[in-house]
């Protein structure tokens, strides 16, 4: 409807003969794909407006100069006419063969721009997709900053914790060494008052059987003397005061109840293993052998006098 052939053209109409040219419209739409395209096809058709605008003045020109000149011959009206038209038709003709030369230039200008466009477009996503990987690489490395620093702070306070277990188990371990020393003492003073408790009822037993070897043979001990037989081995049995239980008087108690070593104190101290009283306390502490019987002191066992 717009254009013969088929063709889809839009009329231009310029001055007030309202002159008409066609344009190619699909050319004219790729220029709306940007705005550098629509400048500059303004500019393209700003020039060719101006170009058509030339060639009216042109043609205008030459009508006035034709109209001035005196028509001389009146019969070549009709000719005058179309010779007229076809300047006019020539101008337009003209004009519109230098606009379907343009469109080409504006296709070649437009892939530049395009090709320009695509080229930035490129540059754009690869600039972003380098800042997104930054991005997720800074994402990651403060995940795996935080990450390290909370692992940091965890094994920390688990290494403080297991140093104060350790030293609570040194502590621990420390009082079992103890209660174990002090059991170990406690066992050995149990043990050595066992021994104790067996020696000293050993000492009795013995002192018992030699009290009632010294009764049942009492009548014989003044004979015999102390030290010169079993029986002198009781001679703490005999009471100093009590006379009459020993023949011959009280010189001879007195004096076997006197200290074998210093002859100035009493006798108090029992020699093991020969069982002879024949010392005092003050002479138990330096002196190694009986003096009775020279056999070494193993033990002695003081006997308090009644």
């Amino acid at each position: 409807m717009l254009g013969g052939n088929n063709n889809t053209v839009l009329p231009v109409y310029v001055g007030e003969n309202h002159l008409q040219y066609h344009t190619n419209a699909s050319n004219q739409l790729q220029l709306f794909g940007n705005l550098n395209e629509v400048r500059e096809a303004e500019n393209i058709s700003r020039q060719q407006k101006l170009e058509i605008s030339l060639n009216y003045n042109v043609c205008h020109d030459e009508t006035d100069r034709s109209a001035s000149i005196p028509n001389q011959n009146p019969v070549s009206t009709g000719l005058r006419l179309s010779y007229d038209d076809d300047e006019r038709n020539s101008s337009v003709t003209s004009a519109s063969g230098s606009m379907t030369t343009a469109p080409p230039i504006i296709l070649a200008f437009g892939d530049n721009i395009r090709t320009e466009l695509d080229r930035q477009k490129e540059e754009l996503d690869q600039f972003i997709k380098i800042q997104e990987e930054n991005l997720a690489k800074g994402v990651r490395d403060i995940k795996q900053r935080h990450m390290a620093s909370f692992l940091t702070s965890i094994e920390k306070g688990v290494s403080r914790k297991l140093c104060e277990k350790d030293v609570e188990i040194e502590d621990i371990n420390r009082k079992n060494r103890e209660l174990v020393e002090k059991i170990k003492q406690v066992a050995a003073e149990a043990q050595n008052w066992h021994y104790r408790a067996k020696y000293n009822e050993s000492v009795v037993n013995v002192l018992k059987n030699n009290l009632r070897h010294a009764i049942s043979q009492g009548a014989d001990q003044g004979k015999e003397g102390f030290g010169d037989s079993e029986i002198d081995d009781a001679a703490s049995y005999i009471d100093p005061n009590n006379f009459l239980s020993v023949p011959g008087g009280s010189c001879l108690s007195k004096d076997n109840m006197i200290c074998r070593a210093c002859r100035t104190k009493e006798v108090s101290i029992l020699l093991m293993p020969c069982r002879h009283l024949c010392l005092c306390k003050d002479c138990d502490g330096f002196i190694g052998v009986c003096p009775i019987c020279q056999l070494v002191k193993i033990a002695s066992v003081q006997v308090y006098m009644s």
